[in-house]
């Protein structure tokens, strides 16, 4: 049964100042420290008839949804283990006032509750398409948009690839994965008609051994062989685990070509292994699977040289307001999705969830009037998307494709002109109704052809390009100490600590909040310290002058 959270009431026997030494009850009590802002910037502003869904009316009633959420942030904020969670948060002060709990016996929800709670949400995202935890997330900076006067005409995007917590494997090793995770409970002797022994007793290993073991002592010529024969194996073995096997049919199509049945008819065991191959390596696809323990990750190559970055894992974006007027920023989305999945993916959702979260009272109001990102967010999707009137405009450092070399124009006729920037000279223009294309003319009478589509792609390009704004040359730059801030907390080669892709979004989310809040800190120390200083320059100045009057 859904029940909200209500306010605590101090006991003045059991607060926790009461028991405390005069210095300490004043750090505990200080209105400037992280536990303090933590309680009143994020604790109370979290909204738990968000979760109410996870709950049936009857029943009984759930633990404070609350500390469940900050305890989330503070964990992943910290970069704690999940043993350093609970000590801390039983036993840390400062922690506990975070949390909301003043008495001295108040105690958090046992270890069972927090990891229910995210099973809960986590099943709920995956039954409905509908993320709990970014939703409390667009609840909670709204208030604190409104509440610091953040002003978000201007936001910025980047991302961020990253590694999910699997191991890297060769495909032999991903394939024997598979296979060990699928026949893990099976008699292998129900295959001893179809199999022969040494196909026997690599099963057997399997169930026995790791898949490293298996492999270690593997020659080249071997790991080649077994990768052809491993596709009969798979074939033979699915029929009878069916219960667990979807990755293992996923990654038997993607790695394995089969022969049509009708080439089949007749034949024996070793004559059908013959027609089952694997694939060449530049036949599977980025979006197969990369690990049987997480099959959500994908691959992605980026970049070339020594600056290759090659990633199993998942790719996040980041939205930021960058407005001149505003004391600090705030990000205002957090988006995750497959590794192979580009930036530009990422671009109109980001600019509708920021409008939704910078604007309180009408979520149909365009708040968001200037975007910057790099050249990733490049496509032609976006750029007809951007140049819709009621979008805001697009500053981009950098366009993908080659340097444009015409400047193409139309005159008072409405007829293509083209002016050449390599020759810096005029062109002939014609259009072509054998080829349905433009045909540009050069000076040394080459030509090249373009089509009416590949024209107007041309122009608004062009067109983009010559409404950048010089003075915002420098925004971008500024939201990859964002990145840095909010995934710092990595592992070596930015590798995440979960599996999944809802697991990896709950973390980036709980880490956009911890970084919020620490801005939010940062803002309330450096105001205080601004007025302090104010005032102790008026008393100066009024020490001096009744000095000099009397």
């Amino acid at each position: 049964m859904f029940k909200k959270s209500m306010p605590t009431q101090k006991d003045i026997f059991r607060d926790l100042s009461v028991h405390l030494s005069e210095r300490k009850s004043k750090l505990l009590n200080n209105p400037l420290g992280w536990h303090t802002i933590f309680y009143e910037q994020v604790f109370k502003r979290i909204d738990e008839s968000v979760f109410s869904v996870l709950f049936e009316q009857n029943g009984r009633p759930n633990a404070s949804l609350r500390v469940l959420l900050s305890m989330m942030i503070l964990k992943e904020g910290n970069g704690w283990r999940d043993d350093q969670l609970f000590g801390n948060c039983r036993f840390d002060m400062r922690c506990m006032t975070a949390l909301g709990l003043c008495h001295i016996d108040d105690d958090i929800p046992v270890e069972y509750t927090y990891y229910e709670f995210r099973r809960r949400v986590s099943d709920y995202n995956e039954k409905h398409a509908i993320d709990l935890i970014e939703l409390s997330f667009q609840s909670v900076t709204k208030q604190q948009v409104n509440n610091y006067n953040i002003k978000g005409e201007k936001i910025r995007l980047d991302s961020k690839l990253i590694n999910s917590n699997i191991a890297k494997s060769s495909r032999l090793h991903l394939i024997l994965e598979a296979l060990r995770v699928s026949i893990s409970c099976t008699d292998v002797t129900i295959f001893s008609n179809e199999m022969d022994k040494e196909e026997l007793d690599l099963l057997t290993a399997l169930q026995q051994k790791t898949v490293s073991n298996i492999t270690y002592s593997m020659i080249n010529a071997d790991k080649k062989r077994w990768l052809t024969k491993l596709g009969f194996i798979i074939k033979q073995v699915l029929p009878y685990c069916a219960t667990n096997s979807t990755t293992l049919h996923r990654i038997y199509d993607e790695h394995y070509n089969e022969v049509s049945d009708s080439d089949k008819t007749n034949k024996t065991d070793q004559e059908l292994l013959k027609t089952i191959q694997a694939k060449p390596p530049k036949d599977i696809p980025s979006e197969s699977v990369q690990s049987i323990h997480d099959p959500e990750a994908t691959y992605r190559s980026k970049g070339s040289g020594n600056h290759v970055q090659k990633i199993s894992g998942y790719h996040a974006n980041i939205t930021e307001t960058c407005s001149e007027n505003n004391d600090f920023n705030l990000i205002t989305d957090v988006q995750l999705d497959t590794a192979n999945v580009s930036e530009s993916h990422f671009l109109s959702a980001s600019i509708a969830q920021s409008n939704i979260v910078l604007d309180s009272c009408n979520e149909n109001k365009q708040v968001v009037e200037h975007v910057t990102t790099d050249g990733g967010y490049d496509s032609n999707s976006n750029r007809e998307a951007m140049a819709l009137e009621n979008m805001p405009h697009w500053n981009m450092a950098k366009h993908k494709g080659v340097k444009l070399r015409y400047t193409l124009s139309c005159d008072t006729h409405g007829n293509l002109q083209a002016y050449c920037k390599n020759t810096e000279a005029d062109c002939e223009v014609h259009f072509s109704t054998k080829t349905n294309k433009y045909v540009i003319t050069h000076t040394d009478k080459t030509k090249r052809h373009l089509s009416q589509k590949e024209v107007d792609n041309y122009l608004r390009i062009q067109n983009h390009l010559a409404s950048q704004q010089p003075e915002d040359i420098n925004i971008r730059p500024n939201v990859e100490s964002t990145i840095h801030q909010v995934f710092h907390r990595l592992l070596k080669r930015n590798k995440m600590k979960y599996r999944g892709q809802y697991k990896c979004k709950m973390y980036c989310i709980s880490r956009a909040y911890w970084s919020n809040f620490r801005r939010i800190l940062k803002n309330e120390v450096e105001q205080t310290i601004y007025v302090l200083f104010e005032v102790f320059i008026w008393l100066k100045n009024t020490n001096k002058a009744l000095r000099l009057r009397f």
